[in-house]
Formats: C-alpha cells, structure tokens, sequence
C-alpha cells in the first residue's frame, strides 16, 4: 500500500494539552472505545482544513480550504507524543437508538440507557506534530495552525504554542511508520515500544477529482477503508512503566 514519500522540509508545530485526549481506534466499537495515544495524520489534516472555515470568511473560506487539502492531502505527518501520559479506562452510561424506536422519530423512547467503555489520555508535555510542506504553504498553514484547538474528537483540546521550519531527517521521538524503519539504525528502532494504526488520506483520495467533497460528511460518496482513508502501522517512542486495572502508564523513551 502506497504512503506518503518522506519529505526534507518539514513544518513542526508545538501544542500543549489542555484536556483530557480522546480519539478511537478504527477497530474499536461503539462500546468499547479504546483510545489511540496520538492524534492521526487524517485528524490533522482535517483540523488545518476545519480551521479555514473558522479562520475566513464566509466568501474565502472554501477556496481557502481546497488550497489547503492539495497542499496536504498527499505530504507526510508525524507525531513526537508528549513526555509522559496516563490511559484511563473507565464506563461510562451512554443513550444509544432502542431497537423498537421507530425509524426516523425522535421522542422519549427513542433512546436507551447502557454501558459503554472508554479511554482517556492524560499528557504530561508537550506535543510536537511535523508536517511535509511546500515552503510556498508555509505562512499559510503557520497562520491556520493558530486556530486548531482540537485533535480528532471534538473536546480533546490542545493549545497552540509556536511552529518552526526544519530541513532532513527529523530527530528521534517522531513516530515512524513501520515500512520505513529499515530506512533508521536498528538500535533507534528498538526504543519504539508501542505500535498503533494511525489513519491517513489514501492514494485514492488524493488522486480523485471530488476528493475535497468526499472529505465532508454531507457528500453522497463513500470514504472507503483501504481506498479513500489508509491504515498505517506506526511505532511511537512510548514504553509501558506501569499499569494497573483503571490505567496504563507510558513515558517517553530519551
């Protein structure tokens, strides 16, 4: 499957958490929602192509928006997790459709109470996000990072601190998607304890002429796992220190 080439220049941004981090993994169900430990490249760009519409007017933002998605639809994104984080599972009561409600009526029975599980990620740190750019897109997506303040689901609020350009290879504690790690020293590699399949914008969507529209969640089209929206497995330089029945805790390996 195909990914994104890996870029020389690079856009890395700073953010600090604010609240607790939520976003469930692809394979999670509705009640059992386990969490990932980093926002995605597909959450990223989707919050750079959110934040036109907060950041424009009602005239530019659209324009705006698909500059934005040519420019990143196709570049490489990578993550440098904060130092430390804690999972905290719990349960939680969630309202989800009962089964005789009728289709298309919203009313006091329409909804049941029942038990859902989740996760929530406790940072300690700061996060730091690279993005392959074109320096041509590089004041542009410097000003509209100003305005992202959340990753993924909405609710996990980070605070946007200051972005830098870097050229070459990005130093260790970025997350390495996993076909590309014969590309790094081996005795690198093996500080990357943890392994998650972050999603990104497939080669499909990329390449397709309504591949803006298809981003929406009004558009007839579907956005197809494998196709439209890709899996990669990634490695994140985290290590599990401890662990108990309500959480799980990882640092940062140096």
């Amino acid at each position: 499957m195909d990914h994104p080439a890996i870029p020389n220049e690079w856009l890395i941004c700073h953010f600090a958490p604010v609240t607790l981090f939520s976003l469930r993994s692809t394979y999670a169900t509705s009640k059992g929602g386990k969490t990932l430990l980093v926002p995605t490249p597909y959450a990223v760009k989707m919050a750079l192509i959110d934040a036109c519409f907060r950041a424009f007017s009602a005239k530019d933002a659209e324009k705006s928006a698909r500059k934005i998605f040519d420019s990143v639809k196709g570049q490489a994104v990578r993550i440098k997790p904060p130092e430390e984080c804690v999972v905290q599972k719990t349960f939680l009561r969630v309202l989800q459709p009962a089964r005789d409600a009728e289709e298309g009526v919203i009313g006091s029975g329409s909804f049941a109470r029942t038990i859902a599980y989740r996760e929530f990620v406790f940072f300690r740190g700061e996060m730091e996000i690279a993005i392959g750019v074109d320096l041509s897109v590089f004041s542009d997506i410097q000003f509209l990072l100003s305005h992202v303040n959340y990753f993924g689901k909405r609710g996990s609020h980070w605070q946007f601190l200051s972005c830098r350009k870097f050229s070459g290879n990005l130093p260790f504690g970025f997350s390495l998607v996993a076909n590309e790690i014969t590309q790094y020293p081996l005795d690198l590699v093996g500080r990357y304890r943890v392994t998650e399949y972050l999603d990104d914008f497939g080669p499909k969507l990329c390449a397709a002429k309504d591949g803006f529209e298809r981003i929406s969640t009004y558009h007839a089209a579907d956005i197809k796992l494998g196709e439209h929206r890709i899996l990669q497995s990634t490695l994140l330089p985290y290590e599990r220190r401890t662990s108990g029945r309500h959480f799980t805790h990882y640092r940062r390996a140096v």
